[in-house]
């Protein structure tokens, strides 16, 4: 996968799979780049990527910038990471895949918050939904690690235990960022907007009557699938602001997938872009995604500010590209790691809604590391 990039070169890499329209693709050396903070206007990410029409763009957008768009309030971000970050390069490489490396080691995964903290977080989030301040909330919290190997190395091997649809590797002088994401945000191609939300997750078994069983659970779960259609309601809306009136319609209201650890189930969502909204406009105007927020998203913001200690920063935001074609694939940015030198900080989390159970929860949150433990 990297034997043909130069080190330094500041590489971005995807990976995805034969069926999810993630293109392997790799490329290294930009010819530009842009950083945001915080407080930096999103025109001026527009005007970047207006300015290289035509070249093969890629980049990541954070929770937080998403959130302070809405006037959210929002937890700082670190010195090192910016808040947006795009880069420009000539063009992209198909890659291989499955080139034979070896293996990484990295310590294991472990909460940076107690579970005392999740269960009275947990409680303070249905009596907000009790009150009738929100549906829905996807609640979050870092786990952290560390590692003496190579980034390029940690990305394989998490690779190798993570055959999803929307992997994505991007390296700094100061900061890595290894996606290992099943969920894709936002794909637009020939003028045609869709995104695809996850909600609902069991983990799977090696007992394959259970595993079975374990996905029928799944599919009758009354709190999984009232989850799911609210988020779909919600992006359709989402959709609805920047789409042609009429044209926004559910392709799949409740589909499965199906990975090494776990099952999701998911919707896909699609519609008809204004011809005057530039793919990036519409891309800037969907976040945070509805499916890492909750609904209503504003006021769900607001209490992730109240409730949450730490900066999502790249979790739960978008990391996607722009093909020279105008074609914009986006992920949502779950299951991903950023790496400063050796540490390394996994985000986890889900949705908790009325009739969610607090150990069910917070052990679904355990589940998503899983494939991530060494």
């Amino acid at each position: 996968m990297f034997s043909q990039i130069p080190e330094k070169s500041k590489p971005v890499v995807f990976v995805g799979n034969p069926t999810s329209g993630w293109g392997n693709l790799a490329a290294w050396n930009p010819i530009d780049s842009i950083s945001l903070s915080l407080d930096d206007p999103h025109e001026k990410l527009v005007h970047f990527v207006k300015k290289y029409s035509g070249k093969f763009i890629a980049g990541f957008i954070t929770y937080e910038y998403g959130a302070k768009r809405l006037n959210a309030p929002i937890h700082p971000l670190n010195n090192h990471l910016p808040a947006v970050h795009f880069r420009t390069y000539e063009s992209c490489e198909r890659i291989d895949e499955y080139e034979r490396v070896g293996l990484a080691e990295w310590r294991s995964f472990t909460p940076a918050i107690t579970k005392e903290k999740y269960k009275l977080d947990f409680y303070r989030i249905i009596d907000y939904i009790r009150c009738g301040e929100f549906y829905q909330m996807n609640y979050t919290y870092p786990m952290v690690s560390s590692t003496e190997h190579s980034p390029r190395l940690l990305f394989q091997s998490l690779r190798a235990k993570n055959q999803v649809d929307y992997s994505a590797f991007m390296e700094d002088d100061s900061w890595i960022i290894h996606s290992l994401s099943p969920e894709q945000f936002i794909f637009i191609q020939d003028g045609v907007i869709s995104t695809k939300p996850i909600k609902g997750t069991v983990a799977r078994s090696l007992d394959s009557e259970l595993d079975k069983s374990l996905l029928n659970q799944l599919l009758r779960s009354q709190k999984d699938q009232a989850e799911l259609y609210m988020i779909i309601d919600l992006l359709r809306n989402d959709l609805g602001k920047v789409c042609e009136f009429g044209t926004v319609e559910v392709i799949e209201s409740k589909s499965v997938q199906k990975l090494e650890k776990m099952y999701h189930t998911y919707g896909l969502i699609k519609g008809k872009i204004k011809k005057e909204i530039h793919p990036i406009e519409a891309l800037l105007s969907m976040l945070p995604g509805g499916s890492i927020t909750g609904c209503p998203k504003k006021r769900v913001c607001e209490t992730i500010y109240k409730l949450e200690d730490h900066p999502r920063s790249v979790y739960t935001g978008t990391i996607g590209y722009i093909l020279p074609d105008g074609t914009l694939n986006f992920n949502i940015a779950i299951r991903t790691i950023v790496q400063e030198g050796k540490k390394l900080t996994l985000g986890v989390g889900g949705g908790i809604t009325i009739d969610s159970n607090v150990d069910d929860e917070y052990n679904e949150t355990i589940a998503k590391a899983s494939s991530f433990q060494p």
